[in-house]
């Protein structure tokens, strides 16, 4: 008689973390890892994608333990199958799939199983879901906050005033300052006299504005060299300077236009401000929250992974 055939062992997953009921395998940590890695390779490069990725891999345990509380914590309010549905839908929708048997057949293409793909869809919305629910949706702006907000973060919504000039440079030394000098005197006479600047400038500047007629600007005036922004103060729009000594060139500037300052009123600036004041309030409430979940729920490593949780919102990154 034929022996009779054993059943085929199931495939043990070894566990890295427990989070009450969920689990997080080494399969679910080894995806994760090598799709963070595809992730950092296409943001960044050399010493920069070192730094990123090691700084990404101190904090994966920890994020996969994050998502699972937070996904436990879905369950707790939402309806988790309509979820499901209405997440599906909308992939179907954006994918321009029409029917369930033309998404079997997609998935099958693609070597994923409906439940992956439901899982994952889960993962990308539901953590957000619940940070919405149970902290955004919590944080009130106050008129005042805003007004104080505005007042403190002023310069965000300030075109600062700025100037436009034309200049002829010319360079000197230790030895030629004086011959220099003389020979900036002249230019700007003849300047002031009514000779064409533009001309002027492709014949006498020496320096790399010469190839834009020697347009500056229009630029802050905080952005001149002091002594030419100080001079510009004094000129109006066609205006011709005396030599400016900035050190090692004299210049000749002709003043072009300037612009006021202008700040944008608080009415204007309202909604960006608000997202501002909601956004600085959010992050100290969110990592009091991350740290309640993590301490009111239980979590445990397998010793073999312990070394993988270097930074968690109970053990927060030591600055360098």
């Amino acid at each position: 008689m034929a022996a009779a055939s054993l059943p085929r062992a199931a495939v043990v997953e070894e566990i890295v973390a427990k989070i009450n009921n969920r689990i997080i395998t080494k399969s679910t940590l080894e995806e994760r890892t090598d799709a963070l890695l595809r992730q950092m390779m296409q943001q960044y490069s050399g010493e920069e994608l070192d730094r990123a990725l090691q700084d990404a891999k101190e904090e994966l345990l920890a994020n996969l333990i994050t998502e699972g509380l937070l996904l436990e914590r879905a369950e707790t309010i939402f309806d988790i199958d309509k979820i499901r549905l209405s997440l599906i839908e909308d992939f179907r929708k954006q994918q321009n799939i029409e029917s369930e048997q033309e998404l079997e057949t997609a998935l099958k293409e693609q070597g994923m199983t409906r439940k992956e793909l439901e899982d994952h869809l889960m993962r990308m919305a539901i953590p957000n879901e619940i940070i919405n629910y149970d902290v955004k949706r919590k944080i009130s702006v106050s008129e005042t906050e805003l007004k104080d907000y505005y007042d403190k973060h002023i310069a965000r919504w300030e075109t600062p005033a700025t100037v436009t000039l034309r200049e002829i440079v010319l360079l000197y030394g230790d030895s030629d300052r004086a011959e220099v000098l003389e020979r900036a005197k002249q230019v700007a006479l003849e300047a002031q006299v009514g000779m064409d600047f533009l001309e002027m400038v492709q014949r006498h500047s020496e320096a790399g504005t010469r190839e834009a007629q020697g347009l500056l600007g229009p630029f802050p005036a905080a952005d001149l060299q002091p002594a030419i922004a100080e001079a510009a103060t004094r000129l109006e729009p066609g205006q011709i300077s005396d030599p400016i000594d900035t050190g090692r060139s004299f210049h000749v500037i002709r003043f072009e236009a300037r612009t006021d300052r202008v700040v944008k009123p608080l009415q204007e600036a309202r909604e960006e401000v608000y997202h501002s004041v909601r956004e600085e309030k959010f992050r100290p409430r969110f990592e009091r929250y991350l740290k309640r979940l993590w301490k009111e729920n239980y979590i445990e490593i397998a010793p073999k992974y312990e070394g993988l949780l270097v930074v968690s919102p109970l053990k927060p990154r030591t600055a360098a």
